[in-house]
Order: structure tokens, then C-alpha cells, then sequence
């Protein structure tokens, strides 16, 4: 046999035993092949976990370096406890399967403690209302009954029905006002220095006495960012832009600047703090743009973030479009012996309870007020030791009151 002949059958023989080894391969268990993720493990199938684990909840953060740490244990060991999984921290074969089938529960999301039945709202003697519930005449009708915590105001085009709510065992306090409107009766925003934004502060129910308000209450608090020199936000008034830098990305941080757009059609839109430029909400016809955030609802559905973030009880402000002219102003007290302040977790699921389908978070805290017919109705929050409502440089607010409160 000749030198060639020999290759060839050597040759043969090779493709012959590779064939034999892939077809022993194919046959192999996928598990005894797998190679377990622990504690120390780095590379990319490290960083696919948490990207996996990221998508179902489990994980809070969405930037991840790609080892396997202390840290990780203890979110798979979570996972494998919802999934009925040995909870051993480690993801064998089983915990990546089921990872990457589709079939794995999620983490659950976390509930709170329901509130009290609110008590029956008492009924007042209605003026002749429109079919809309509207006043049917000219003029203003107004109720106020801080004792059974329910005001209410009717005009033409706007009806604003504020009622205070509690629940003791908690405890807590808070003012759900329902607002509507027609005819192009809309929110105005109010800066107290409209030649010098942020630089001149005032008392909130000073500044919505001065503009006869029938309801004022404190906004995103833009100024005090502009006079700290941190990044503002996009703030557009009454179509004006006062801000255009925003961050890079939305986060958890508080505030995150995620926006609120007012439009003249009655429409309330958020979005995030980098989805759109301030010349694009522009040109897209936002009379009024909000900065603070995060966005509580969005398209009906809350936002992920305040399940995992916004735990600490403070006193909130959120507001909310149900529809296109129909309204909801979520205020919840804090900082007081009545009201120990709620978390937003607390306040996306109670607006959303309303209809709500658009929500933003406002400044809360010490900031928060609620205006009324000149009367600011939520009480003092207590700060390091002392009481006060905190002086603002712009206020939003709606309807005109007859009646002259600015002395």
C-alpha cells in the first residue's frame, strides 16, 4: 500500500472515532455537564443570572458586574424558596432551568396592611348642578366642614371636592381631593419672582390668597434645587422654560426628576426624566412641565420602583389624571403625632384604587400643603424639633375664588 493509501485510511479512521465521540457527547446528561454557579464564580453566564433575575423581580438593581457573590446567594436562595427549589444558594441545574424556562414564579410584590373603611361622607344640600354636576347658574357655591372633613367648591367650569380621611390604627391622615374641570379651566402655576425664578420663597397659603385659588398646593419645589445649584429638571411654566438639564437616566434617588406634562387638551402625561427634551415637550404643546418624581402610574399600571424604594414614612403629595379634565390630588400627613406619613408604595396603590392611570410624585416632606379657599388645611409637620410649612418660590393651582383673601 502506497503512502497515500495510508492517509486515507488514517484519515478515515480519525473521522470515524470524531463521529463516535459527538454522538457519545450528544447522548451525555446536559446536568452532568453543567458546571454549577457559587459563591467566587465570575464570567458571563454570572452576569446572565442576575440579568435573568433582574427581569423577574428579584433583583432591584439593573447594572451588574459579573461575579458571583455573598450578595447573589442570598437572592437565589430567595428564588429558589417562591420556586419550591432546596435553598441552597447555589444555582445548580434545576435552578437554571427553570430560570430560563418561563415557568418560574416571580418575587411577589410586597402588601401592606389594608386601611380602614372610610366613613360615610356626609351629603351637603347640593345647589342646582348640570347634568355634568357643574353649577347650572353664574356665581361660586362652597362648603366647609372641618369637623366632619369635607369641603367642596362648584363654579361653572371647575368642581373641587376635598375629603379628609384616617385611619388611627396606623396611624394616619390624608386629604383626597377629586378635581374637575371644562372650557379650558386648567391648573396655573404661580412663581413668586417670574423674572427670577427660585430666588424669592413664600408661604404657600400666602401665595394662593394672593392669587385667589380655590385650591393651591405646593408643586416640585424647582427653585430650591435652582438655589442649591443641583440639576433642576426640566421645568416649563405656563409655557415658558425655565430648565432644560435633567439627569442622564432615571434611578431611585429622590428626587429621580421623572416629569409631569400639563396639556391643553386637559391631559396629564409622565414620563421619565431623560425621555424627552425639554424642547420636544415644547414643541409637543406642554403648557406646564413638573420635575420631581419618581412617576407613581403610568399607562394605568404602577411603577416597579416604589415596591422596592420610598420606604420611609414621610408626609407625601401626588397628582394624578383619572381622564383627560378629571383629576385626583393625593395629600398624606406626617411628621406629627396624628399621622406618622406613608411610604409611596402606600400612596401608587391608593390613587390607582381611585382610577388614577397618570401619577407623579411631588415634594412632600415639610413642603407639602393643601390650600384651600385661602386656608392651608393639612396640619404642621415637625422637623428636627420644630413645626413649620416651608416657604416656597411657586405653587400650582386652580380656579379663581369672588371673594378677596390676600388681606
Amino acid at each position: 500500500m502506497n503512502r497515500i493509501g495510508c492517509r486515507l485510511i488514517a484519515a478515515v479512521l480519525m473521522l470515524c472515532l470524531l463521529c463516535c465521540s459527538l454522538e457519545a457527547f450528544a447522548e451525555e446528561d446536559p446536568e452532568s455537564i453543567f458546571i454549577p454557579l457559587t459563591v467566587g464564580s465570575k464570567g458571563d453566564a454570572v452576569l446572565t443570572l442576575k440579568q435573568r433575575l433582574y427581569e423577574m423581580g428579584d433583583y432591584r438593581k439593573s447594572s451588574f458586574k459579573k461575579t458571583y457573590t455573598a450578595d447573589t446567594a442570598e437572592v437565589v436562595r430567595a428564588f429558589q424558596q417562591i420556586n419550591g427549589l432546596p435553598e441552597t444558594g447555589e444555582v445548580d441545574y434545576a435552578t437554571w432551568t427553570l430560570l430560563q424556562s418561563g415557568m418560574a414564579l416571580p418575587m411577589p410584590r410586597p402588601t401592606l396592611v389594608p386601611l380602614a373603611s372610610p366613613a360615610p361622607t356626609p351629603v351637603p344640600d347640593w345647589p342646582e348642578r348640570d347634568p355634568e354636576g357643574f353649577l347650572a347658574s353664574d356665581g361660586e357655591y362652597f362648603y366647609e366642614n372641618d369637623g366632619e372633613g369635607l369641603w367642596i367648591y362648584l363654579g361653572k367650569n371647575l368642581q373641587v371636592t376635598i375629603t379628609r380621611r384616617e385611619d388611627s390604627s396606623i396611624p394616619l391622615e390624608w386629604y383626597e381631593t377629586e378635581i374637575r374641570t371644562r372650557n379650558g379651566e386648567a391648573f396655573r402655576s404661580v412663581i413668586t419672582d417670574p423674572d427670577h425664578p427660585g430666588k424669592k420663597f413664600q408661604y404657600p397659603y400666602v401665595i394662593a390668597r394672593q392669587e385667589r385659588f380655590v385650591l393651591g398646593f405646593s408643586d416640585d419645589f424647582f427653585g430650591n434645587r435652582m438655589q442649591k445649584k443641583e440639576t433642576v429638571g426640566i421645568i416649563i411654566r405656563e409655557g415658558k422654560l425655565i430648565s432644560e438639564a435633567t439627569n442622564r437616566k432615571t434611578g431611585h434617588h429622590l428626587p429621580n426628576l421623572d416629569m409631569m406634562a400639563q396639556y391643553p387638551d386637559g391631559r396629564l402625561e409622565v414620563y421619565e426624566c431623560n425621555e424627552f427634551s425639554a424642547e420636544e415637550l415644547l414643541a409637543m404643546g406642554a403648557r406646564n412641565v413638573l420635575s420631581f418624581g419618581p412617576l407613581l402610574i403610568r399607562n394605568g399600571e404602577i411603577n416597579d420602583l416604589v415596591y422596592d424604594y420610598y420606604k420611609s414614612l414621610e408626609p407625601r403629595q401626588a397628582l394624578g389624571m383619572i381622564s383627560p379634565n378629571h383629576f385626583f390630588l393625593l395629600s398624606v400627613q406626617g411628621r406629627n403625632s396624628g399621622s406618622r406619613g406613608t411610604t409611596l408604595q402606600r400612596v401608587a396603590e391608593m390613587m390607582k384604587e381611585k382610577g388614577v392611570t397618570a401619577a407623579l410624585n411631588l415634594d412632600g416632606g415639610n413642603t407639602m400643603a393643601l390650600i384651600f379657599r385661602g386656608r392651608m388645611l393639612n396640619k404642621l409637620a415637625v422637623y428636627k424639633n420644630r413645626k413649620f410649612v416651608r416657604t416656597v418660590p411657586s405653587l400650582l393651582g386652580v380656579g379663581m375664588c369672588q371673594e378677596d383673601f390676600s388681606d
